[in-house]
This record gives C-alpha cells, sequence and structure tokens, in this order.
C-alpha cells in the first residue's frame, strides 16, 4: 500500500494552481477545470474543484515541503509574493524548524528544514 495523493477541495481552481506554480517552480502534470497536480518527487498533490456546494475554510491537510536550508529564505519570499500568509513561524525554534503558511485559499502548507535537525 503506498499513498498516491494528496488533494485540496479549491473554490478557485487558475488562482491555486497559479500559487503552487509559483512556489514549487514547477508546471501541474494535469490541469482542468475540475482537477490539477503537481508531482512533487514522486508525490502527488492534487486540487479538485468544490463546484458541489460545500462550504469551505482551508482544509485539515497539511502537506510539508521540505526545503534545503539555503533555500528557505527565497521560498518563503516566494510564497509571500504569491499570496501567502504566515500562520506559524518556528524556524528558530529547535522543535520545530518550519514554517506554516496559507495559500490564498486558506490552505496551510509547511516549509521545513528537515534535514537540518535530524
Amino acid at each position: 500500500m503506498r499513498i498516491r495523493s494528496s488533494y485540496f477541495k479549491v473554490k478557485d481552481m487558475p488562482a491555486e494552481v497559479n500559487f503552487w506554480r509559483v512556489l514549487l517552480q514547477i508546471e501541474p502534470t494535469k490541469s482542468s477545470s475540475h482537477w490539477s497536480e503537481f508531482l512533487i518527487a514522486g508525490q502527488r498533490i492534487g486540487f479538485l474543484l468544490n463546484d458541489f456546494g460545500e462550504e469551505l475554510v482551508g482544509c485539515s491537510s497539511v502537506p510539508v515541503l521540505e526545503v534545503d536550508e539555503g533555500a528557505m529564505e527565497a521560498t518563503i519570499i516566494r510564497a509571500k509574493d504569491a499570496g501567502a500568509v504566515v500562520v506559524l513561524d518556528g524556524l528558530n525554534n529547535p522543535k520545530m524548524n518550519s514554517i506554516v503558511l496559507a495559500s490564498p485559499g486558506g490552505h496551510e502548507f509547511e516549509l521545513c528544514n528537515c534535514k537540518a535537525h535530524e
């Protein structure tokens, strides 16, 4: 058994895809009006259009993206420039060493220097 993908339910597909395109610096492997996905190191992060009336405010799925220590600052700047807001900054906390941000759609994601403190 393996995890095939993780996905977010989104209200605005073009906005979410553009945000993740800018942050990840890659193009989606699939993109349509109802489903889009990115492939990162063999793992899929998908986006499903919420066109069935469910009220959404972010989600409980938080992908953790491991960032090389030397690239963390540039990645955070890129995320903020694309519209992300900081939810929790734990970069100076040795127990956390990561930062949680939210995309314009309210979806939280975590950037970490995981290998720096293994």
